[in-house]
């Protein structure tokens, strides 16, 4: 079976995490990192150690092939000797991303907001999202609220890389 092809990369900035979780109960701290899941595709932050509120501004890449595959992140607890812990989990969608990109957006003016999306129902938002046309590219501002744990979220800045359709990767 063939693969699917690539319409898209999104470029993720994985800002810092906030309140998160202390992991480690002697330190009351964590040594978090953020792993991004996609179809089969992995990509992973680099350690912040001794932090429940680390600033990572790790630039991670993800190559798009289906859009109604949701991105997973998950934030673990680096442990040198067990198995790293889960801090929390979330999802987001690249739709909103990608419909905007589609968007004839030559003429818009800088910082045009194209979309703003609200956190209702069951998407893992903390906050408004805005699909915005910045510096020539159309950026999305994310806070993603981790389930499965008392506290935390995780800020995010994506990017749509536009991939010609000649292009193969």
């Amino acid at each position: 079976m063939a693969s699917e092809p690539v319409i898209g990369k999104l470029s993720v900035r994985v800002v810092r995490g906030h309140n998160l979780i202390a992991a480690d109960p002697l330190t009351q701290t964590s040594d978090p990192y953020v792993i991004l899941s996609y179809g089969s595709q992995k990509v992973k932050t680099c350690v912040q150690n001794k932090s429940v509120n680390p600033v990572w501004n790790d630039v991670l890449l993800l190559p798009v092939t289906n859009l109604t595959k949701s991105v997973k992140l998950e934030v673990f607890d680096a442990d040198t000797f067990t198995a790293d812990d889960s801090m929390g989990v979330a999802e987001f969608s690249v739709t909103d991303i990608y419909d905007a990109a589609k968007l004839d957006l030559k003429h818009a003016s800088d910082g045009t907001r194209i979309k703003t999306i609200y956190p209702v129902g069951t998407n893992y938002l903390g906050g408004e999202s805005h699909v915005s046309w910045t510096n020539g590219k159309v950026v999305q501002d994310l806070i993603l609220k981790l389930k499965d744990v008392d506290s935390g979220s995780v800020v995010l800045q994506l990017e749509w890389v536009h991939v010609p359709p000649s292009v193969a990767i």
